[in-house]
This record gives structure tokens, C-alpha cells and sequence, in this order.
């Protein structure tokens, strides 16, 4: 057999795969999507679980030994994937900086143990307490960083001061904090 002819034979192995594949992504895709959501509690979590699952099971489709357990297989993939999914994204909650949002900074917070709420409650309040220690101009800046998550340039503009100003009183302002959060912790 020709060089030219063993890479027909291979595009035409590759398209049957693919177009196989195709078949079974089509056919599958909303019982696969019904799987994963019952698993993630959520539409777009189970949209990227399924995608996820999908790239997996193509990448490892020529393993698959009888073609009639493609179902199966797929589900399998997709529970699996989804439980993964589950445990790594319930370890956090996001919870507010501060009740009045007027920080308005998430953070993650451990939900596994009653424990670790409260210790994030109490931290939650006491950053809170420290930033309105904080002077005036630099709990300005720093609150608007937190909030927006911005940049430099737009703080100085919605402050009606210079770059260097927002930088310098940011600088200062996280010094201060750090300074201030650990006397509290000794």
C-alpha cells in the first residue's frame, strides 16, 4: 500500500470516529446533562461538567471495547466527573465582608465545619472593624479597591486624585491593616 493511500485509510478511520462520537454526543447529550445537574445543583455547572465529560470520553473513546456499553460508559464518566465537580467547588461559600456590602469583597469561606463559619464570622468583622480605623482617604481607596477590584488609574479618577496618590494611600492603607490584624492575633 502507497504512503499516500495508508493516510486516506487514516483520515477515513478518524472521520468514522469522529462522526461516531458526533452521534453519540447528540443522542446522549440531554440525559448526560440531566445527570450531572441532579449531581452540581445547578444549569451552567452541569453544562461544564457535561463538556467536561465529553472531552474526557473522546480523548479516551478508542479504550471503549464494545461500542453497544457507549451509554453506560458516558453516564459513568459523567457522575464521576460531577461528584469530582461537587467536592471541589462545596468546600467554599462566598460570604460578604461585610453585612452592609458596603465593602462588597467575597470571600471563601469553609462551610464543612460549624467551627470554621464562626472563625470567618469573627475574621469577617474584625477586618471590618480594622479597615474603619483605618484614616479616611485610605479607607476611600481601599474600599473601592475591594469593591471593583479596579484599576489604579480608575480609583484616581473616581476620586478626583493622582495615580501615585491611590497607590501610595493603598500601600499605606494595607500596611496598616496588615500591622493592625496581627497585634489582634498575638
Amino acid at each position: 500500500m502507497s504512503e499516500g493511500k495508508e493516510k486516506a485509510v487514516i483520515y477515513e478511520a478518524i472521520e468514522e470516529v469522529n462522526l461516531d462520537f458526533t452521534d453519540y454526543y447528540r443522542d446522549y447529550y440531554n440525559e448526560m446533562y440531566y445527570v450531572a445537574k441532579r449531581i452540581v445543583h445547578s444549569h451552567y455547572s452541569g453544562e461544564d461538567v457535561v463538556q467536561e465529560a465529553y472531552i474526557k470520553a473522546y480523548k479516551n473513546y478508542g479504550h471503549l471495547i464494545e461500542k453497544s456499553k457507549c451509554r453506560a460508559w458516558l453516564r459513568t464518566i459523567v457522575i464521576r466527573t460531577a461528584i469530582d465537580y461537587y467536592r471541589k467547588h462545596r468546600r467554599y461559600e462566598l460570604v460578604s465582608v461585610e453585612e452592609s456590602a458596603e465593602v462588597g469583597q467575597l470571600l471563601p469561606c469553609p462551610k464543612s465545619f460549624v467551627q470554621d463559619q464562626l472563625y470567618w464570622t469573627f475574621e469577617r468583622a474584625e477586618i471590618s472593624k480594622k479597615i474603619a480605623a483605618l484614616p479616611q482617604s485610605m479607607q476611600a481607596v481601599l474600599k473601592i479597591k475591594i469593591r471593583t477590584d479596579g484599576k489604579d488609574q480608575d480609583i484616581a479618577d473616581q476620586l478626583n486624585i493622582s495615580h501615585s496618590a491611590v497607590k501610595t494611600r493603598l500601600h499605606r492603607a494595607r500596611k496598616l491593616l496588615k500591622s493592625a490584624l496581627e497585634t489582634t492575633k498575638i
